[in-house]
């Protein structure tokens, strides 16, 4: 039987369909794989919380305003501060902040040093003729800190000036901001009746991540504190 032009066209066209449909049932080689990656919060203890941590101490002063420079044993750390009575003009008074990493990771630091009874220290200073910034009392290791002057406030009658370690803390590790208080010696006996009063000193630290934060203190606090 001869076919015609139309009927060949027909049947080769029913073929190619044919074929088209039987590729879905081919089975292709294949494969799969997959990872889960763990992401630990930083935790030293497995308590789940991360270990970083701040303490401030100091010498204990056994109230003869010598430390130990006289030998008398004074070893032992207070982190409620000292007293110093009778102080005079000129007095250079032992007092060595010292902030200590107890965490377990680097820290950038941050300490606050507040004089209360600002105004009648201020008044004493004045009548003198001396200058008020009273971070000239303190003998603060400007290799080891630096002084954020635009930090400097002025509260309820007291002065709050703000220091940055220039270095991470490690763990462990400690860092003294200043050995002295000095009195000037340019008080008279009035004013130091006003200044010795209720005058006291307060020192805070905080501590912050040293990782992943910035390459120096006071821009690792402000990109995570604002200020």
């Amino acid at each position: 039987m001869r076919l015609t032009k139309k009927k060949v066209f027909v049947a080769a066209l029913a073929v190619c369909l044919i074929a088209i449909l039987s590729m879905g049932t081919l089975a292709w080689f294949n494969a799969a794989d997959e990872i889960t990656n763990k992401f630990l919060i930083a935790d030293s203890d497995g308590d789940g919380t991360p270990d970083f941590s701040v303490e401030v101490w100091e010498n204990e002063n056994d109230g003869d305003n010598n430390a130990d420079a006289d030998n008398d044993g004074d070893t032992e750390i207070t982190h409620a501060g000292n007293t110093y009575p009778e102080i005079a003009p000129g007095d250079k008074l032992p007092k060595n902040p010292t902030v200590e990493n107890t965490g377990d990771y680097d820290q950038w630091i941050r300490v606050y040093v507040s004089f209360d009874e600002w105004s009648t220290i201020k008044a004493a200073c004045d009548a003198q003729g001396i200058t008020s910034d009273l971070r000239t009392w303190l003998d603060v290791d400007a290799n080891a800190w630096y002084a954020d002057d635009a930090a400097t406030t002025y509260v309820d009658n007291k002065v709050t000036y703000v220091y940055y370690l220039r270095t991470k803390l490690v763990e462990d590790q400690t860092a003294v901001l200043f050995n002295n208080v000095t009195i000037p010696g340019e008080f008279e006996q009035e004013d130091m009746k006003y200044v010795s009063g209720d005058f006291s000193i307060k020192v805070k630290a905080e501590a912050l991540q040293a990782d992943n934060t910035g390459t120096e203190a006071r821009a690792a606090f402000t990109n995570y504190w604002g200020k």
